[in-house]
């Protein structure tokens, strides 16, 4: 559901008190309740008003304050005091002045505590509010994709569903798969050798085997602590710490899209004890955090500046594309009656991958790219359409993503496509065009949406009278650890990869009208119909049971009995 959240500020619950700075309030705070409430903030339900204070008389006080500006204000829907963004923007404010808030805050008052982070959180949500936009579902429907946008691109990197639980194990195998992949890639060859050794040396470990080891032993741990809702364990392994060393810092600096705290998922609450930043941002490390350590090695060893580029350009090009992507691919599209590209030498223009089973054609373009934590947090739809435009559309006058998938699709149209001579001896090929991305941000709700009216728009004007959506379908956009958490689904029938597709299309281009005597619950159901339009394509395959001998299988060498 499309929902924009009712977050209380400071002026809501105490509007005769004159508002401090967060730190403020902090500083008020003991250092054991400030390193708890860090991982806390990782547990489910969040706490609330309603939920959020030991003492019985503070509770009825805020309680009551809340009911009369929720009556005042008119507001039929229960507001909220503490969100995933909100706990990570404290525990950056947290960790970023831990000399200064912590060191010596032993004094402890339960119910001066749990005042002053609520009062904290109450002044970083009017931060928070400030970027959202209130969503009416009678607005034009590429105003509400652009709000919706907007409001969430922010958010992506921290669970795109109400359920983070499914997208944590999704995330956790899909991750295991890729860095399997990564190690494989620097094994491949000679000269990536100093790429692999540097790896493992900044994570504290001997050779590639004990890293992955250490990595599916966190991994373990975090699954254990997810299903127990908890966010901190204890080790005793003289490797393990040494690992789990890497992964924190003393010294955490405010960074736009949490960058450091990407950087740096744990923090440590004893010698031996560890608790958790965000659940995410811990696998998350494992790949693309790995990607600029990489980056950093590259750099030394070919001697270039730090914002040389020719890293990016062989990182997307020998592993995302040639290595990763062709892998996952081939995988799925195993049977040996499918046509597949096979290279043309010389030539720079053809598919990433291309795949043909008679008249039913699949075109991919893969684009393995990132976005700035400016614009990730800026809110601003401006900025986040120059983004996507430049990344998946066209970059000085290039075509790119979208437009390399339209050229295709024109060469095929005309029987003019160079890399499969079937094609240019028949007409009235089905086409889908499908853009594979890697980075999950991309998976929101309305992104998908976005691109295919840039792509219809192109495809049209190139194509004219030629145009036929009975044979050209619309864009899919997908990222690699769906296809990756898909893949056993999809290896089993060729068929099944075209139905989700299908359904996919189906459900982006459809247009319910709703007729209902009860406005409100009109509202509702509006609401819904244009949700499921603007979704991705991985919040299609509901009722997929992932096999979970698959995922105990990543973790036998590193399971005792």
């Amino acid at each position: 559901m499309i929902n924009t959240v009712l977050r209380l500020e400071f002026e809501h619950i105490f509007p005769d008190e004159e508002k401090k700075d967060v730190i403020e309030y902090l500083k008020l705070v003991s250092s054991f309740s400030l390193l708890n409430i860090i991982g806390f903030s990782n547990t489910i339900p969040q706490p609330n008003f309603d939920n959020f204070f030991s003492s019985q008389e503070i509770h009825q006080e805020i309680v009551q304050r809340v009911i009369i500006h929720c009556r005042e204000n008119r507001l039929g829907e229960k507001p909220r005091v503490v969100s995933r963004e909100g706990s990570l923007i404290l525990a950056e404010i947290i960790l970023a002045n831990r000399k200064q808030l912590i060191e010596g805050n032993d004094k402890s008052d339960r119910d001066l505590d749990e005042l002053n982070i609520f009062k904290a959180f109450l002044v970083i949500n009017k931060e928070l509010n400030s970027k959202q936009k209130t969503i009416n579902s009678e607005d034009d429907l590429e105003k509400l994709v652009d709000m919706t946008i907007a409001m969430t691109f922010s958010t992506g990197d921290l669970g795109i569903f109400e359920n983070t639980d499914l997208e944590f194990g999704k995330l956790l195998y899909s991750t295991i798969v890729k860095f399997e992949v990564l190690q494989a890639f620097l094994q491949s060859k000679e000269e990536y050798k100093y790429l692999e050794n540097d790896l493992y040396q900044n994570f504290a470990q001997q050779n590639s085997l004990e890293l992955a080891k250490q990595i599916k032993y966190l991994f373990g741990k975090l699954l254990g602590m997810k299903l127990e809702n908890g966010f901190k364990f204890q080790v005793s392994e003289k490797e393990s710490l040494a690992f789990l060393n890497s992964l924190v810092s003393a010294e955490i600096s405010k960074a736009d899209d949490f960058t450091n705290l990407k950087n740096h998922p744990l923090y440590k609450l004893e010698e031996d004890v560890f608790s958790i930043i965000d659940y995410f941002f811990v696998i998350d490390k494992f790949f693309k955090s790995v990607k600029f350590i990489l980056k950093n090695s590259f750099n030394r060893h070919h001697e270039l500046k730090d914002e040389d580029r020719r890293f990016f350009e062989f990182y997307n090009t020998k592993f995302s594309e040639d290595f990763l992507m062709k892998k996952i691919l081939d995988k799925i599209f195993n049977k040996s009656y499918l046509i597949k590209k096979t290279s043309i030498p010389g030539q720079d223009k053809e598919p990433d991958y291309y795949v043909r089973h008679n008249k039913r054609i699949y075109l991919f373009e893969n684009k393995d790219v990132l976005v700035a934590g400016k614009v990730k947090s800026s809110g601003d739809v401006n900025q986040i359409d120059q983004v996507l435009k430049s990344k998946f559309l066209e970059t000085n006058k290039k075509a790119i993503g979208i437009g390399q998938l339209v050229n295709s699709i024109v060469q095929i149209v005309e029987n003019n496509f160079n890399y499969d001579t079937y094609v240019n001896k028949h007409k009235n090929f089905t086409i889908y065009p499908i853009l594979l991305v890697h980075d999950r941000i991309f998976e929101i709700l309305g992104v998908n949406y976005k691109l295919n009216q840039w792509y219809l728009q192109l495809v049209k004007k190139k194509l004219g009278e030629k145009y036929n959506p009975n044979f050209i379908k619309d864009l899919t956009l997908i990222d690699i650890d769906t296809l990756i958490y898909w893949s056993p689904y999809l290896e089993k029938n060729d068929s099944n990869f075209r139905d989700i597709i299908e359904d996919h299309l189906k459900c982006m281009s459809a247009n319910k009208k709703v007729s209902h005597t009860d406005f409100e619950k009109a509202k509702i159901i509006a609401n819904k119909n244009l949700t499921r339009k603007i979704s991705p394509i991985s919040s299609r395959l509901i009722n997929y049971k992932f096999p979970v001998d698959s995922l105990l299988e990543k973790f036998k060498d590193v399971l005792k009995n």
